[in-house]
């Protein structure tokens, strides 16, 4: 499984780490409260929550203390009053709360599934002693809350963090019908909280009898008007208020009241404030005798416990808050009372944290300033305000580009940690970018097809395409810098030349449109430039429709359009999903050709001289499928020592490396969560230093180290090779499946020699490569013709980088090798005959076979035509194999659904039930294969 680069608690393996992550490029803006001051006396600093990590930032020694080890989207977090505690919790599988040391960034208190989804919100208490969690609602699933019931009812849980105490001191449910976000202690009693909904807040009191709450009624009746959604709720120290603040930019006065109807204790509401007209009032914090307000509306504001104003900050111009911190106050400072005293405000420096993605250090003093522009404040962080689709990394350059669905194309400098360029696209959304290898060209294509070519060291426009209809979904460059093409949504390949327009040499050179092709039929999952035996570019793509294709560039012009060298269907089940150009040798000896993987988590080596698949390989299993392959270039004046590595990037969490040349060995290869969810782009800098990835919707971009010496796979003097392969086999070397193995291999062999042969018995240790497709199959493995191919292919190449011949036998140790890579890493399962039975069903619906099933006639018309066909002949011996019986119309019902078939003719048992049907091999399976 991938590890998260640095598990709470956990070293990583070995001394280096393949690859680190050692800064983080944006952070969660969406979370309320999820920026905090951490300046004191002593420091200056902040902390923010980056998808699931957590980031301390020195804003005067520009460093990151990164706290790794959530592999969900932190949701919650919140600070210590001392600045000493950093708390993060995360929502999703296997949730985490992790209590952390600021100082050192190492976690002090882990706790494992805190609720059952996570949590939604959470408060620390003054003292710092106590943490209150309310736990995330996502629905139904198998765990339970810490109170027994079902993991969609939402709980609140207070903790003593700092006991030995696994779970809560005390959980109750949220019984009040309205999904509560905030939640607060009071500052001056740890035994008060406060919580709200939308439409509900909920006062909270723990004693000995546990968690008591009331939450009481309110309506637009009360006061005549209408009361927006709650956002934030606070208890007013040393009183026996508490206000809720709205989105109608009101704030809610609740205090106790004596009506005869209403315990002494319980609050109402008795009052509406007007604090921020005409915007949303989103946070609230509690300094001394100060409420701070801040708003959609951009605004800061201070006012006593009158609700009277005593500063404000107008001027800001970062955009909607939704986060404020202050700096640790001075010991013994009522800022509230020096403010009075002095005549003007004095408070510490505080923080806020906007929508935009900004983060702004303000002061005192700005209340102060004449100036506009002097009101401002600092800028602090500057994040990604919408999710990054598109990243290119510079040739030569520290320098990489980002592009979203903002509208903006951001330049970047990794080394500096600084952005160096922006341009904005009004009405347009990024997607997609690429560098040209000199990195004199940026191009940048955006959802509505358009394409455009920027300088790419000042931004500046050169030219622009209209030539897409959908999305552009890949750009490339050939590495002369004379062709470009992209890819669309719309499953077309456009390509683009630097030439003369209209061929005219007296013309100077531009970009110029050469045309495009329609040459998938489903979305194209990849293309990719390379340079051919001749020195001259080639380019490939590939599609979900299992096809790969290639361009003749020299013959494709504008009056003659796009023209095609082959388009060659390699696949029959598994859907490719990212290619490169691979030229670092590996099985058969290849030093060039298309490295495919597909969602099988398998890699295809196919030669393009051929137009055939030479070797498959395992691929990594890591975080689902590949979506992205970069080769890592060697280190400026490292020598080439021939150890070679392969960058990948999955949809999922995960980016990792691969050790060069491929053989499927899994040792060669790891795998580390680099985001939340989802992974949008991955590139690796020109010097090989750096893998830099984009998280998309969590709006933040990693840079990550590598180090390959941390990957680095050296042969065990007292092992063999085989080894490896060995292990991923049910039981390992030693297991009675390799015993099944080996009895076959010796099997096969004396049925190569005639099994009734009488002549002596010669055991090579090899077996013909004829014999292959039986042996395979009586281990549960059972492949296509088309496959079967493949496989023989390979294992006929198998010797030839040593001896630069094929050959017509197989030793078992190269068997084992290649029966690991080409069997299919998950088992069939029920649901794939049942997705089967459906798809036949829906083909060829004739109105009389019910919904999973199909007719006789039409599983016998698929059997028979389409695909793979099978003669009757065919099909009457494969019936007898499996059930003893040849005849069709017997075995085989007017309509038949998914499970009678695999449980009446493949044999399986129980297939309603199994999950799985792994491919382990059967008494049955054996005797159709070798008999």
């Amino acid at each position: 499984a991938a590890t998260s680069m640095g598990t709470p608690g956990e070293p990583g393996a070995g001394d280096v780490e393949a690859l680190s992550l050692r800064w983080v490029f944006g952070f969660n803006k969406d979370i309320v409260g999820g920026v905090h001051s951490l300046t004191d006396e002593y420091r200056h600093a902040i902390f923010y929550v980056a998808s699931n990590n957590g980031v301390i930032y020195d804003t005067v020694n520009k460093t990151q203390k990164i706290l790794q080890g959530h592999a969900n989207e932190i949701t919650a977090c919140c600070v210590s009053e001392d600045k000493r505690w950093v708390v993060t919790a995360d929502a999703g599988p296997d949730p985490m709360l992790v209590v952390w040391d600021s100082f050192t960034g190492l976690p002090v208190k882990t706790v494992n599934r805190p609720a059952a989804n996570g949590v939604t919100a959470m408060d620390i208490s003054a003292d710092g002693k106590h943490l209150v969690t309310l736990s995330r609602d996502e629905g139904r699933n198998d765990h339970r809350d810490p109170t027994g019931g079902e993991a969609d009812t939402q709980v609140i849980s207070i903790w003593s963090w700092m006991t030995d105490a696994e779970g809560p001191v005390v959980s109750a449910k949220v019984a009040v019908g309205d999904f509560q976000h905030s939640v607060h202690f009071a500052l001056d009693d740890p035994n008060q909280l406060v919580s709200n909904g939308r439409k509900r807040v909920v006062f909270w009191t723990l004693d000995e009898e546990g968690l008591n709450y009331y939450s009481p009624p309110m309506s637009q009746r009360d006061f005549k008007q209408v009361v927006g959604d709650f956002t934030v709720s606070h208890l007013l120290p040393g009183t026996t208020r508490a206000l809720s603040a709205t989105t109608d930019g009101d704030v809610i006065l609740w205090d106790q009241v004596v009506l005869p109807e209403v315990s002494s204790t319980d609050r109402r509401a008795v009052k509406v404030v007007k604090m921020h007209p005409g915007a949303a009032l989103t946070y609230i914090a509690i300094l001394d005798n100060f409420i701070v307000t801040a708003g959609a509306d951009g605004h800061v504001r201070f006012y006593d416990f009158e609700f009277r104003v005593v500063a404000w900050f107008e001027d800001l111009d970062a955009g909607p808050i939704v986060s404020l911190s202050f700096a640790r106050g001075l010991p013994g400072v009522d800022y509230s009372q020096a403010t009075a005293n002095a005549g003007t405000l004095k408070c510490p420096d505080f923080v806020v944290a906007t929508l935009n993605a900004l983060v702004i250090s303000c002061s005192a003093s700005l209340f102060d300033e004449l100036e506009e522009s002097g009101r401002r404040g600092t800028l602090l962080v500057q994040g990604n305000d919408a999710p990054v689709h598109g990243l290119a990394l510079h040739p030569s350059l520290p320098r990489f580009a980002i592009s979203g669905t903002s509208g903006t194309v951001q330049l970047w400098d990794y080394d500096e940690r600084r952005i160096l360029l922006m341009r904005i696209f009004d009405r347009l959304m990024g997607s997609s970018l690429a560098f040209d290898a000199k990195g004199k060209y940026l191009a940048a294509g955006f959802t509505n097809g358009a394409l455009k070519v920027l300088n790419g060291m000042t931004l500046e426009e050169v030219t622009t395409f209209r030539v897409s209809k959908d999305i552009v979904t890949k750009i490339g460059f050939s590495h002369d810098t004379v062709y470009m093409a992209t890819a669309d949504l719309d499953k077309c390949v456009a390509i683009f030349k630097w030439a003369p327009k209209d061929d005219d040499e007296s013309k100077p050179k531009e970009w110029v449109f050469l045309g495009k092709h329609n040459a998938h039929y489903r979305p194209i999952a990849d293309l990719q430039f390379g340079v051919g035996p001749d020195g001259q570019p080639e380019l490939v793509t590939i599609g979900q429709d299992r096809v790969l294709v290639t361009y003749d560039l020299g013959r494709s012009s504008v009056t003659g359009g796009i023209v095609l060298k082959a388009s060659v269907k390699f696949e029959q089940v598994a859907v490719p999903t990212a290619c490169m150009w691979h030229s670092h040798g590996g099985a058969c000896a290849l030093d060039h050709c298309v490295l495919v993987a597909t969602d099988q988590f398998k890699f295809r080596l196919f030669d393009t001289a051929s137009n055939t698949v030479r070797s498959t390989l395992l691929a990594p299993t890591h975080g689902g499928p590949l979506t992205t392959l970069a080769l890592v270039p060697l280190e400026p004046g490292a020598p080439d020592l021939g150890m070679r590595y392969l960058a990948y990037a999955t949809r999922g969490k995960v980016a990792g490396l691969v050790q060069l040349p491929l053989d499927g060995n899994p040792q060669k290869t790891m795998g580390a969560i680099c985001h939340a969810g989802e992974l949008s782009a991955m590139g690796v800098s020109w010097d090989g230093r750096w893998m830099i990835t984009a998280g998309g919707p969590d709006l933040c971009v990693h840079m990550v180290k590598i180090q390959t010496e941390g990957l680095v796979v050296h042969d065990d003097p007292d092992g063999s090779a085989v080894d490896p392969f060995m292990a991923l086999l049910e039981g390992g070397r030693g297991g009675a499946f390799v015993q099944e193995i080996v009895d076959y291999f010796y099997y096969a062999q004396l049925r190569s020699q005639g099994e009734d042969s009488k002549a002596p018995r010669q055991i090579t240790g090899s077996v013909p490569l004829t014999e292959l497709p039986n042996l395979v199959r009586a281990l549960g493995y059972y492949p296509s013709e088309r496959d079967v191919e493949y496989l023989v292919h390979e294992a006929s190449y198998m010797q030839y980088e040593e001896t630069g011949e094929t050959v017509d036998h197989i030793q078992f140790d190269d068997f084992i090798r290649l029966y690991v890579n080409h069997r299919p890493v998950f088992g069939v399962g029920k649901e794939h005959i049942e997705q089967a039975f459906q798809a036949l069903g829906i083909m060829g619906d004739d109105g009389t076979a019910e919904p999973g099933a199909v007719s006789r006639e039409q599983l016998l018309y698929a059997l028979e035509n389409l695909g793979e066909v099978l003669s009757r002949e065919d099909l009457e011996q494969c019936l007898r194999a499996l059930t003893g019986k040849a005849d069709v119309d017997a075995l085989i019902p007017a309509t038949m659904g998914a499970g009678e078939f695999a449980e009446n003719i493949l044999g399986f048992e129980d297939a309603t039930q199994d999950d799985e049907l792994s491919g382990e091999p059967s008494t049955m399976a054996v005797t159709t294969s070798l008999h």
